[in-house]
């Protein structure tokens, strides 16, 4: 399906996602095969981006959640795209998740971080690691500056965006940073 057609299914935030999907990707190199993890489900753009390319996707959010960014029509969006059969939706609590130790070989977090309260986001961080395979990664996108101006425009409370490397200390892991077109991207990856 083309960017056009995805654009008018999905609207412009799934379009606008997608260089720093790419950005994320290509540095990534996941074999066709790896095992993904998409935390902070959302209205699936991200889950999609990656079951477009041929991943088979797994994600979550916590059944509790009441925020305006959860529970919203992922599948209904998968569906539209045509990857519906290429995800699949489980409730967890990223603090705690309820996978095997070393089960993906890459855990997502695409502007989730910075909704997880500062108390909680260590744990979620060493349980993003804990679940990845070693030599595995972590990647986390979070807004630049400019990014949650627009989106204060329509939600004035919208937290700040989070630091992941202030979580990645006495954990496993190298950083890289890459600043994207709407989003920073940290990316971990899990020592061997």
């Amino acid at each position: 399906m083309d960017a056009d057609k995805l654009n008018e299914l999905l609207g412009p935030t799934f379009t606008a996602i997608s260089p720093d999907v790419s950005t994320a990707l290509n540095a990534l190199d996941l074999k066709p095969d790896a095992a993904i993890l998409d935390v902070g489900t959302g209205v699936g753009s991200f889950a999609i981006h990656m079951a477009l390319r041929g991943f088979d996707v797994l994600t979550g959010e916590p059944a509790t959640d009441t925020s305006h960014y959860a529970g919203q029509a992922w599948a209904e969006n998968a569906e539209k795209a045509g990857v519906r059969d290429k995800i699949r939706f489980e409730p967890f609590d990223a603090g705690t998740m309820p996978f095997a130790s070393g089960s993906f070989d890459a855990v997502f977090f695409f502007g989730v971080l910075h909704h997880v309260n500062d108390e909680l986001r260590a744990a979620v961080f060493k349980e993003a690691v804990r679940v990845s395979k070693k030599s595995g990664a972590v990647v986390f996108f979070e807004p630049k500056e400019e990014t949650i101006r627009m989106v204060r425009e329509q939600d004035p409370a919208h937290p700040d965006p989070a630091d992941p490397s202030i979580y990645a200390q006495h954990q496993p892991v190298t950083e890289s940073k890459v600043s994207g077109s709407i989003m920073d991207i940290y990316t971990y990856r899990v020592a061997v």
